[in-house]
């Protein structure tokens, strides 16, 4: 279970001092074991992780957004298992939500043979998010490095979004 952090007008010592950066009505879930699913963006981003640890490629299209798995599983069919991506040790950092948009971290080494470099780990629950920046800028930052497919195999936030009432992975 996770712990839940809310921003308000109140400062909590429990709070991480980066928190109150994000803005106002931003939710923050900490790190903690989160089962697979689409119920929050957390579950979203351990469904992805672990369908990857588990080598089922396939079902990580479940947790890309739907009008996007379809073309996702083809595109996991046609690539050589030479070529999946890996997980080691990886689990759910921070989650930022606010409203229908959330940024999720994670922690782990993830390894893309085709990439360079060809793996990236990350240890900190809290990484990017302790930049200080706000929910905005780093919700715009996710997705253009989500988006640009030159950029190199390193650490983002993965940015999620809410369709009819469940998480999915911004595509």
């Amino acid at each position: 279970m996770t712990g839940l952090l809310t921003i308000s007008g109140c400062s909590s010592s429990s709070q991480p001092d980066w928190v109150a950066s994000l803005g106002s009505g931003v939710t923050v879930d900490g790190p903690g074991q989160v089962s697979p699913g689409n119920g929050s963006p957390s579950a979203a981003v351990a469904g992805l992780v672990a369908a990857f640890n588990d080598k089922k490629f396939a079902e990580a299209c479940n947790y890309v957004e739907p009008n996007e798995q379809a073309e996702c599983k083809q595109g996991m069919a046609a690539e050589p298992a030479s070529a999946a991506e890996t997980v080691k040790n990886g689990a759910v950092g921070y989650a930022a939500i606010k409203g229908d948009q959330a940024l999720v971290g994670t922690t782990g080494t993830y390894c893309s043979p085709d990439e360079s470099p060809k793996c990236f780990t990350n240890n900190d629950p809290a990484a990017i998010f302790s930049s200080k920046k706000s929910f905005a800028t780093l919700w715009s930052e996710a997705n253009n490095e989500a988006s640009n497919t030159n950029s190199p195999n390193v650490y983002s936030l993965a940015p999620c979004v809410k369709v009819d009432g469940k998480w999915y992975l911004n595509s």
